[in-house]
């Protein structure tokens, strides 16, 4: 496939409430933040499916941060139970871009 589009992007995530252009927004900023760590072939190149899955996952979680902007949930003082922070990062996104990783040295 060639590189994903934001209509890839709306298809991944199915019915949401958020607007084409904040859809549009964060999938410029990941795709973006994905080049700057991996090596990503050129829009017009071939995409591995891996590849296109995290810039997805990206988009998702880049949506999903945006109710919790400290990344904390709150816990529930009734049962004890108290804030829990979210990772930086999404494991699974780091997993599937792993072999496309830009390799830093110096």
């Amino acid at each position: 496939m060639t590189a994903p589009t934001v209509t890839d992007a709306d298809n991944y995530l199915g019915d949401t409430s958020y607007t084409t252009e904040e859809l549009g927004k964060a999938f410029a900023a990941e795709k973006k933040a994905q080049a700057k760590v991996c090596r990503v072939p050129a829009d017009d190149a071939e995409w591995d499916e891996d590849l296109s899955e995290a810039l997805f996952r990206r988009v998702a979680r880049n949506l999903a941060m945006r109710g919790i902007p400290l990344a904390i949930l709150q816990g529930d003082a009734d049962l004890g139970t108290v804030g829990a922070r979210l990772p930086g990062r999404d494991p699974e996104v780091r997993r599937l871009e792993a072999p496309w990783r830009k390799l830093v040295m110096g």
